[in-house]
């Protein structure tokens, strides 16, 4: 692919995720509808489809990312995908990581500070795309109360129970995440020698900032705000 092909590719994609996220906000409506109405099966049914939406998202992100104009080269973008096709998106992400701290400097792996960075970059990775995608995956095949085992020969305990944890808010965290994520990745690739080390901090204090803030958030506060207790009126 030639330059003009990667950014005609980016646009296109640019344009998918745009669209993803306007349905991101109308199931997100969705079920706040439904938690006025104290309808808890819909919830719980349009909360598993905003999973799935979220995973779809992240991967229409994923694509986009790579094909960051001025970012990757063309082989490097076809190591990325790949990676993809032969090992999942997961590891695919992490390849891209690898590929994007090279260009900042190619020994980065036995540099302290870029080491530490690359670490929790990984962190992220594994909460908030590994982690979903595996009970996207759940989902997507059908397991939408109780998650089997990867040979479907018998239940799976631990994702049995996020998906009864699953919410809207938890999902919302994911997707916020994962826009830090590719604002990260955009100045790494983008901007190796300046933008990352002069954003990198900004967006991760910011993150850091609001998975603070987040983890108060509940259903219960999300029910009272969108449950207004009615006005007692004077006799």
């Amino acid at each position: 692919m030639t330059d003009q092909e990667i950014y005609d590719l980016y646009v296109l994609q640019s344009k998918n995720v745009r669209k993803l996220k306007k349905v991101e906000k109308s199931v997100i409506r969705t079920i706040n509808t439904y938690v006025k109405k104290k309808d808890e099966f819909q919830v719980e049914i349009n909360t598993k489809l905003y999973a799935l939406v979220y995973c779809t998202l992240s991967e229409a992100q994923f694509i986009q990312i790579v094909n960051t104009p001025n970012g990757f080269l063309y082989s490097e973008i076809q190591k990325i995908k790949n990676e993809k096709e032969r090992k999942g998106v997961v590891k695919a992400w992490e390849l891209l990581f690898d590929l994007a701290f090279e260009k900042v400097n190619p020994n980065w792996k036995n540099m302290d500070d870029l080491l530490i960075r690359r670490n929790e970059i990984q962190k992220i990775i594994d909460d908030y795309i590994k982690s979903p995608s595996e009970l996207r995956n759940k989902i997507a095949h059908g397991q939408w109360d109780f998650a089997l085992n990867r040979e479907n020969t018998k239940l799976n305990s631990d994702k049995t129970n996020e998906l009864g944890d699953l919410t809207v808010i938890k999902i919302t965290i994911w997707s916020k995440v994962h826009q830090y994520l590719g604002l990260i990745t955009r100045d790494l690739i983008q901007s190796p020698k300046v933008g990352f080390h002069n954003q990198y901090w900004l967006h991760l204090t910011e993150l850091n900032e609001f998975l603070i803030k987040s983890t108060s958030w509940t259903m219960t506060e999300r029910k009272d705000i969108l449950r207004p207790v009615p006005k007692k009126t004077s006799a």
